[in-house]
C-alpha cells in the first residue's frame, strides 16, 4: 500500500487569511500538526511510502517531515496544478503508483480513526473506489486507474472538513473533550485527558483543569487557571491570574496578566472568535502579543556583544567622575555601600553585587546620582558575564516570594532595569509586567535605547527630587 496526500491551496486559504504566519499543512490540532495525523493514519492503513502533493508551497512541511524516517516511512513531495483531476495525478505519478494499491486522501480534511486499530488488512482487501467522502474531500483506493468506483456503505473511518476557523476550533475541542484516546497526541502525563510537553513550568498557585493539551517550553505563572478544554501551544507564556477556558492559544503567544480568554483562538496579538472568524487585534502588547525567541544562538550572542560594548563605553565615560566624586561623598557619609546576594540568570546560582545608596542632599551627591555612579561597579559584572546591561532588577535571595525568578519568564538580572527605562517604580507588580514583557520582546539594539532612557530618567528624577 502506498498513499498519495493531495491538498490544494484553495482548500486551506482560510488558514493563510485568518491565522497568518502558520503553515497550513502544519496547522496544530491539539498541538499536533495536521499532516502528522494523515501520516499516522496512512501508517495504520499499511502504507510505508507516502507522497504529498499540492499546488501550493511545500517548503515548510518538507522541512518538518523531511524523509519521513521518524514515522518509519519514505516521504516524497511533488507539485500539481489546481486543475489536475485524480486521473491526471496518477499519470504524473505513475512510477510512484505502479505495482501497488494506492490510497488517495484528497482534500484538507481530518481523518477520524483509532490508533488502536490496524487498518492494513482491511484496506488491502477492500475493492477499488471511494472509501469515504465528505463535501471537502475523500479517501479512495485505486490501482493506477479509477475505473472501479465501488462505494463502501460502512466506512471504517470518517472525514471532517477543515474549511474554516470555526470547523478548526470545533474539531480541536471535540478531540480534546471526547476522542483524545483515539490519537497519538504529543505530551506526557500520568492522567488521562492531560497532555503536557517538555520544559513546562507551572506556578504553585496555578490550576490545571482537565482536559488540557500543553505544548513545549510553556510558562504558566501564579494564580492562572488553564482549562477545562484548553489547548496551549509551544513557546507560550500565561502571565499571572489569567484564565484560559475552551480556547486555543497558538505557538509563540504571550497572554498578559489577568486576561480572561474564553471560547477564543489566541495567536500573537489577536483574539479570534470562531463563529464568523471575528478577530480583535489587541493594541496593548502587555495583554496579548507574539513572542520572539532570541534567548539562544545568534540573537543571544549579539545581545552579549552589544551589552559588553555599551558597558565599556559607560565605564570609560564614568571612570573620572567616579574617581573624583565618590571619595568625597564617602567622607561626607553620603555614599553608603554594602553587598547583597542575588540570583543569577540561571536562577540556580547566586552572584554577590555591590549595593550603593546615595544621600541626595547636595549638588555633588545629586550629580553622582544623575551620572549613575552608584551603578559604576556593577558595569564590570556585565563584561564578566554576571549581569546584563539592562534587564530585570536583580532579585536578592532573601526577597524570594511570588516573584521568584525561577517562575519569571526570561529573568535576566542587570545593571539597569526595564522598569527604570519605562519609569515604573522598581519592585511593584506593574514593574514586573514591564520587565517580563521586555525580557521576552526586546532586541539588542532596542536595549541600547532603553539603557539611555534609564540614564535620562535618573537625570529627570534627580531634578524633580
Amino acid at each position: 500500500m502506498k498513499t498519495l496526500l493531495t491538498i490544494r491551496e484553495h482548500s486551506y486559504a482560510w488558514v493563510t487569511s485568518a491565522l497568518q504566519g502558520l503553515a497550513p499543512l502544519l496547522l496544530p490540532i491539539c498541538n499536533k500538526p495536521f499532516v502528522e495525523f494523515l501520516i499516522d493514519f496512512a501508517v495504520l492503513a499499511g502504507s510505508r511510502d507516502i507522497r504529498l502533493l499540492s499546488d501550493g508551497s511545500l517548503q515548510e512541511v518538507e522541512q518538518y517531515c523531511e524523509n519521513g524516517s521518524r514515522w518509519g516511512v519514505q516521504m516524497s513531495y511533488a507539485h500539481i496544478k489546481e486543475s489536475d483531476d485524480l486521473q491526471t495525478i496518477f499519470e504524473k505519478n505513475r512510477r510512484f503508483c505502479n505495482d501497488s494499491k494506492v490510497m488517495v486522501i484528497d482534500g484538507f480534511v481530518f481523518v477520524g480513526y483509532d490508533k488502536k486499530n490496524d487498518y492494513s488488512d482491511l484496506f488491502n482487501s477492500m475493492p477499488d473506489g471511494t472509501v469515504v467522502s465528505c463535501a471537502a474531500g475523500s479517501i479512495r483506493l485505486s490501482t493506477v486507474s479509477e475505473s472501479n468506483t465501488v462505494n463502501n456503505d460502512e466506512a471504517p473511518v470518517s472525514l471532517t472538513p477543515i474549511d474554516s476557523v470555526e470547523s478548526y476550533y470545533d474539531l480541536s475541542m471535540h478531540i480534546l473533550r471526547h476522542e483524545s484516546s483515539r490519537y497519538v497526541l504529543p505530551g506526557y502525563g500520568s492522567e488521562s485527558d492531560s497532555y503536557i510537553g517538555r520544559n513546562v513550568t507551572i506556578g504553585k498557585s496555578a490550576e490545571i483543569i482537565k482536559p488540557v493539551s500543553i505544548g513545549n517550553n510553556v510558562q504558566i505563572l501564579a494564580g492562572s487557571v488553564i482549562g477545562p478544554d484548553a489547548v496551549i501551544g509551544s513557546n507560550v507564556i500565561i502571565d499571572r491570574k489569567s484564565r484560559i477556558t475552551e480556547s486555543i492559544v497558538l505557538d509563540n503567544t504571550y497572554i498578559g496578566e489577568e486576561l480572561d480568554v474564553e471560547c477564543k483562538i489566541a495567536i500573537r496579538n489577536t483574539l479570534i472568535s470562531p463563529p464568523g472568524a471575528v478577530s480583535i487585534a489587541m493594541e496593548d502588547p502587555h495583554l496579548l502579543t507574539g513572542i520572539k525567541n532570541t534567548a539562544r544562538g545568534i540573537g543571544n550572542l549579539l545581545r552579549t556583544i552589544v551589552h559588553d560594548l555599551t558597558a565599556i563605553v559607560l565605564i570609560l565615560l564614568l571612570f573620572v567622575p567616579f574617581i573624583l566624586i565618590t571619595p568625597i561623598l564617602a567622607i561626607q557619609g553620603k555614599w553608603r555601600s554594602s553587598r547583597k546576594t542575588c540570583y543569577d540568570h540561571t536562577c540556580k546560582a547566586t552572584v554577590s553585587l555591590p549595593n550603593v545608596s546615595i544621600e541626595r542632599s547636595g549638588p555633588l551627591s545629586a550629580l553622582a546620582f544623575a551620572l549613575s555612579l552608584d551603578r559604576f561597579s556593577t558595569l564590570f559584572r556585565v563584561i564578566s558575564g554576571k549581569l546584563s546591561l539592562i534587564g530585570n532588577a536583580p532579585m536578592a535571595v532573601e526577597e524570594k516570594n511570588s516573584s521568584d525568578p525561577a517562575v519569571t519568564p526570561g529573568y535576566r538580572p542587570a545593571v539597569f532595569s526595564y522598569a527604570e527605562a519605562e519609569n515604573w517604580p522598581v519592585g511593584g507588580n506593574d514593574a514586573a509586567i514591564v520587565e517580563r514583557f521586555y525580557a521576552i520582546h526586546s532586541n539588542p539594539l532596542q536595549d541600547i535605547g532603553l539603557t539611555m532612557k534609564s540614564l535620562i530618567n535618573r537625570f529627570h528624577d534627580n531634578t524633580t527630587a
